[in-house]
């Protein structure tokens, strides 16, 4: 299967974004952020909110927006919560949770779906 122009490979340990189809009413960009304050402060639980919110952009980029695949663990890491990775609950929210190689902490990677 021959990879479209606008599709890229998805390279372990290269940063990327999560972006939504959608924009905000001013027509910026989404991209799934993460929040950089524990869910439970003041306890450090190593939970963390994400949120779509307006891309920061290449110029002055924000890392809680940036992302690394790892193929070996098959995770997404947080760039701005280096020991956080990207976690699916049960009722399919999304959070980020420290890495403790659980099941909802891994992906599949598919460029064609």
């Amino acid at each position: 299967m021959e990879q479209a122009k606008d599709e890229e490979s998805l390279i372990s340990g290269f940063p990327f974004y999560l972006k939504s189809n959608k924009t905000d009413a001013d027509g910026n960009t989404l991209v799934i952020t993460a929040d950089p304050t524990d869910q439970y402060a003041p306890r450090t639980t190593g939970v963390h909110n994400v949120y779509l919110s307006a891309f920061a952009g290449k110029e002055k980029p924000n890392l809680m927006q940036q992302w690394i695949w790892n193929a070996e663990e098959q995770s997404l890491r947080s760039i701005g919560l280096p020991a956080g990775a990207l976690f699916e609950g049960f009722n399919q929210n999304m959070i980020v949770y420290n890495w403790r190689g659980l099941h909802n902490q891994r992906f599949k990677y598919n460029i064609v779906t």
